[in-house]
């Protein structure tokens, strides 16, 4: 009587081993696909902050490349507003110059922050 109640217990014991047995290897199997899609999920976000970030230089060239030319449009505006006979005019028309170039810098100075930022993700993602 003794031997076929541990035979029992022993036969209910190594199926309930081997239910968890095989519940462990799903849960694991699940636990590696679902790490899977948070790596593609992570190098999407990678390519995508790459290409934000290559756009944003193309801008900042391009906004420097504005800034650049400014100086002497902005010495030329001085010296007409001095002599010229529509001094009111060309008052007028140097502050919306000096106007347009603040906000010139100002989107410079926040592509640049931006660019920043980042370099920073990238670096910390690729580490």
């Amino acid at each position: 009587m003794k031997r076929t109640i541990f035979l029992c217990i022993s036969i209910l014991l190594l199926s309930v081993l081997s239910y968890s047995q095989d519940n462990i290897m799903e849960t694991i199997s699940s636990i590696d696909i679902e790490y899977q899609e948070l790596l593609a999920k992570e190098e999407e976000k990678k390519v995508e902050f790459t290409n934000e970030k290559a756009k944003l230089e193309e801008e900042l060239v391009k906004l420097k490349e504005k800034q650049q030319g400014k100086e002497k449009v902005f010495e030329k505006l001085q010296k007409d507003a001095e002599i010229r006979w529509h001094r009111d005019e060309y008052k007028k028309l140097l502050k919306r110059y000096e106007e347009y170039y603040k906000k010139l810098i100002i989107g410079i100075e926040e592509r640049e922050a931006k660019i920043a930022e980042l370099e920073k993700l990238l670096s910390i993602m690729s580490e």
